[in-house]
């Protein structure tokens, strides 16, 4: 079977989302395909391009390395795998700019095992997220939401779902967005480990819980906003809630000079909607919002995928 899953980017509701408030993340049309072959033995072979082939025995397996989401995924249905398999993966997406392909691949082949092992494919986002965080140890799940569902989703954990292994009954509102005007992506020339970042910020929420608090407040409140104008197609009000989301941004602590500097350049281009950074900030990307497919200059156009997990047999 070959199995594939879009990348993904966030529009507004960084940091802010895995507090519980709101946020909105697009699919893009850049995507991880898996193609499947069953083995006779209970062993998996994996290949790919960014790192040397692994084969491991599918019930001795340690979840680890360069292919850990893969094997953690493998983990969710070993018991009921009736076989082995050999998995060749194959990736459009560039890693070095945090496009989502960590939950691309997580999501590719959690169905991929799913349907190798009979178990239904159509709600997978629960053991996707509960991948993800015994390998990360946190993370919203909105990335993988937009790698299940394809186009542009509303996303919002659900009660019991901000930490820890999510439990069975445990669902994640996602709710499809009409798509945006044009999109585009400029890469900032840098990155800083998202795992640094949120380092950073609790070291800055230190005897400031309250006012953090309340930061994330309004950061919620104003990518509803954003979201109830999606709902509506209000492109110019979507823009102005993803400027205003930028500026919280700021306050967080997770702009810097150069993507002030990116920023204040794009906005400066008559009729572009919005620019803010897209993730979670000091450096990576920058994600300007144009009207009628214009975009600033040095901005990469970006195309939504409106498929999510695809699996042909």
């Amino acid at each position: 079977m070959r199995v594939s899953a879009p990348g993904s980017i966030m529009i507004t509701g960084e940091h802010a989302v895995v507090y519980g408030h709101p946020a909105i993340v697009a699919a893009i049309e850049q995507r991880i395909a898996i193609e499947l072959s069953p083995l006779p033995e209970r062993r998996l072979e994996i290949v790919s391009e960014i790192a040397e082939p692994a084969s491991v025995e599918l019930d001795r397996m340690e979840v680890g390395g360069p292919y850990r989401f893969v094997l953690a995924a493998a983990a969710r249905f070993a018991g009921r795998l009736p076989c082995g398999a050999r998995l060749e993966i194959r990736s459009e997406i560039d890693p070095t700019l945090g496009l989502g392909s960590s939950a691309a691949v997580t999501v590719a082949a959690l169905g991929a095992f799913a349907r190798l092992s009979g178990a239904p494919t159509g709600d997978l986002h629960a053991d996707a997220l509960a991948v993800v965080r015994r390998i990360q140890g946190r993370g919203s799940g909105a990335d993988l939401a937009a790698s299940l569902m394809g186009g542009m989703t509303a996303y919002c954990l659900g009660p019991g779902m901000l930490s820890g292994t999510p439990a069975g009954d445990a669902r994640a509102r996602i709710e499809p967005l009409p798509l945006p005007p044009a999109l585009g992506l400029r890469y900032a020339g840098y990155k800083t480990p998202t795992a640094e970042v949120l380092a950073r910020i609790a070291r800055a929420m230190e005897g400031r819980e309250a006012e953090f608090a309340a930061l994330y407040d309004r950061m919620g409140e104003c990518a509803a906003a954003a979201i109830a104008a999606a709902r509506a197609s209000d492109w110019t009000g979507f823009g102005a809630a993803l400027d205003r989301y930028q500026g919280q941004m700021a306050e967080l602590g997770v702009s810097d000079e150069t993507l002030d500097r990116i920023i204040a350049d794009a906005r400066a281009m008559p009729g572009l909607l919005a620019a803010k950074i897209s993730g979670s900030g000091l450096g990576d990307c920058v994600l300007a919002l144009g009207a009628l497919g214009a975009l600033p200059e040095g901005f990469t156009p970006v195309a939504v995928a409106e498929e999510g997990l695809v699996i042909d047999d």
